[in-house]
């Protein structure tokens, strides 16, 4: 990694490059740079890929431009959060790295993957344990940690063909709706392995 922690700093307290230092690279025009504006609908990950790759086809092969040029993409809400780090808290390409994903890294929504929990039906064939890991799994990458467990017990039991729930409830020994969200998940995964 490149650091110029010797230099005279810019206003934001980044590290300025010294002019002697002799790069080839050419201007990037600011309407190829991706923009974040911090909306939950952005793949933080994703922008900064993007953002790199476009830096690396210019020539910013050193991380300082790449710390130089950054602020330029941000917008709105990003913007004000980067504002608001205060001179010198930054002073390397992976200390903002760090600081954007961990703000911004669980704060993408998927509407895709999102979807996909509430539209989870267990396959033909699937036994219960595998459903109960394909539900998980989705919840997981969906990032809708905030659903409460009531919630998360409905949508598993409605992903269930009936003729499972039938067993459950014999196995359950009554209404396995009255069962918590975990304790559905270990019934299905001890049915699947013959308990």
């Amino acid at each position: 990694m490149d650091r110029d922690d010797d230099n005279e700093e810019d206003p934001f307290g980044f590290p300025i490059e010294e002019t002697n230092v002799n790069v080839h690279m050419k201007n990037i025009p600011p309407s190829i740079l991706p923009n974040f504006k911090g909306m939950r609908s952005e793949d933080s990950e994703m922008f900064l890929f993007e953002f790199e790759i476009i830096c690396r086809s210019y020539g910013y092969s050193l991380h300082i431009k790449n710390l130089n040029l950054f602020p330029s993409t941000l917008k709105d809400r990003s913007l004000k959060l980067f504002i608001s780090l205060g001179t010198n808290s930054i002073r390397t390409w992976d200390d903002m790295k760090r600081v954007f994903l961990e703000k911004y890294k669980d704060h993408f929504i998927d509407h895709d993957l999102r979807n996909e929990v509430f539209k989870t039906n267990q396959k033909q064939d699937e036994i219960l344990e595998d459903l109960v890991e394909r539900f998980t799994y989705n919840m997981k990458i969906s990032k809708l940690h905030n659903l409460g467990s009531d919630t998360l017990k409905t949508l598993l039991l409605n992903s269930i063909k009936d003729e499972w729930i039938d067993l459950l409830n014999l196995v359950g020994k009554g209404d396995v709706s009255q069962l918590s969200f975990q304790q559905i998940s270990e019934l299905c995964k001890n049915i699947s392995r013959g308990k």
